[in-house]
């Protein structure tokens, strides 16, 4: 990768990923029902990713899998005392494999979890790995204590200091794993937060930079900062 301006900053990026990353779990509320959870969303990396491949990799219970539809969509089911779950979509074409998790709440029957160039981020931050890795190595207790509501909360804010250090307005998402997205695809326009995406790959374009660029990049601060803070190992 060819030298870029952002690597200067990344010094200061992502101070809060000291904070907020409680190990014990507690936060990561998994469902007495034994009612079936529906997890869905929308593949993307600004453009819809259709007819990707997506699983689950959960604290207890099956796997479910899906393939996203025409416009990016998919839905899979897993038994509520499988929650939390982390996900994995890969592209129907092999080029992209993307990360997210699902936390759920006692009694839901569906969560709401999007995969998208923003959600390898938010694992990467919260995992303190390559989220592939993360994926690969899950059991029961490293997602209990990885996919908590503070863990979340905490990496959907380095997610902004990612879309800010590459001069995206951050302000359009809030939560980059709920929040409605409509990709663009042969079927529809994308919504704003589709935007942001299209954005985001602009602008590592220009830069020079690659997602596995940005990864890296949080992945080290993460495993920095986070020290003896909860990653796990």
């Amino acid at each position: 990768m060819k030298s870029i301006g952002w690597v200067a900053a990344a010094g200061g990026l992502m101070v809060l990923a000291a904070c907020g990353g409680g190990s014990s779990g507690a936060g990561a509320s998994v469902a007495e029902s034994a009612a079936p959870v529906r997890i869905s969303g929308v593949v993307a990396r600004g453009a819809a990713l259709v007819e990707a491949k997506v699983t689950a990799r959960c604290a207890s219970g099956p796997t479910g899998s899906a393939t996203s539809g025409s416009s990016g969509a998919y839905t899979l089911e897993v038994e509520a005392s499988a929650l939390p779950c982390v996900l994995e979509a890969l592209s129907a074409d092999g080029v992209w494999t993307l990360h997210s998790v699902a936390l759920g709440s006692a009694g839901a029957s569906g969560v709401t979890a999007h995969i998208t160039t923003l959600t390898e981020l938010l694992v990467a931050q919260m995992a303190g790995t390559q989220p592939s890795s993360f994926m690969a190595k899950a059991n029961a207790l490293t997602l209990g204590a990885t996919i908590t509501p503070a863990n979340i909360a905490n990496a959907q804010a380095t997610v902004g200091s990612v879309l800010k250090l590459m001069g995206v307005n951050p302000a359009p998402i809030t939560d980059v794993l709920t929040q409605p997205l409509v990709a663009a695809s042969a079927v529809q326009r994308g919504n704003a937060h589709d935007k942001v995406l299209d954005a985001l790959a602009v602008s590592m374009r220009g830069a020079g930079a690659t997602l596995a660029d940005l990864v890296g990049l949080v992945t080290s601060r993460a495993r920095t900062l986070g020290d003896g803070v909860g990653h796990p190992g």
